[in-house]
């Protein structure tokens, strides 16, 4: 099994699709046929400068009249990221309307999926992750200097965890092992947050986001 989050020296990557699938609801197999077919015309070899997929994606929702606001157009390449995605996020037209996420990983062939998502805003948020430990102390944090707690309040990483320390720092476990302390051995990936309040391993995750209910 994928982790959404997983910790590495002084950083951390999200897996992009753990990160798409809080955003999506089912795949639309019909509209990624259509897609897919309108992205390799061979009339877009023509074009000078060449047309990336991103353009593609808006042309082929121009074509169907379906509206792409400029802010809903996203590239997140973001070191975050494990792998850099395009979107176009858009609205059928007709009765009942419903929103896309046009999706292109990586640069490959582009997928359509609902758009569950209740706001535009959360397309736009690739950074943040949620750290929780088994004592109830949870932050949110997007890699930068400071940590966000649940009512908003933010503090400073340099207050909570202390000076030139770092968020993420060598696993415990798996220093007891290296050292021969322990003969179990620690299955993560040599790193961990430990809570500033009470000293116990968090948990790294993705934040909840709100999304739409799917109905059959």
């Amino acid at each position: 099994m994928i982790e959404a989050v997983t910790l590495h020296n002084l950083y951390y990557l999200i897996d992009t699709r753990a990160w798409l699938d809080q955003r999506t609801g089912a795949h639309q197999s019909a509209y990624s046929t259509r897609l897919q077919d309108f992205v390799r015309c061979d009339v877009f070899d023509d074009y000078q400068p060449s047309m990336d997929v991103a353009a593609r994606m808006r042309l082929w929702c121009a074509a169907h009249g379906y509206p792409v606001s400029d802010g809903a157009v996203i590239e997140h390449d973001d070191a975050c990221l494990t792998k850099p995605v395009t979107l176009v996020l858009t609205t059928t037209t007709g009765m009942p309307r419903q929103a896309l996420a046009l999706v292109s990983i990586d640069g490959a062939s582009p997928e359509v999926y609902a758009d569950n998502t209740t706001d535009e805003g959360y397309w736009l948020a690739a950074t943040t992750v949620q750290i929780s430990c088994p004592a109830g102390h949870c932050w949110a944090w997007d890699g930068d200097r400071y940590l966000y707690a649940a009512d908003g309040t933010e503090t400073a990483v340099s207050q909570l965890f202390g000076r030139d320390v770092s968020v993420i720092s060598p696993c415990r476990g798996c220093a007891a092992f290296d050292d021969g302390a322990t003969e179990q051995m620690c299955p993560c990936s040599g790193y961990a947050v430990y809570c500033p309040a009470c000293d116990r391993r968090c948990q790294v995750t993705l934040p909840d986001i709100p999304v739409f209910e799917e109905h059959p």
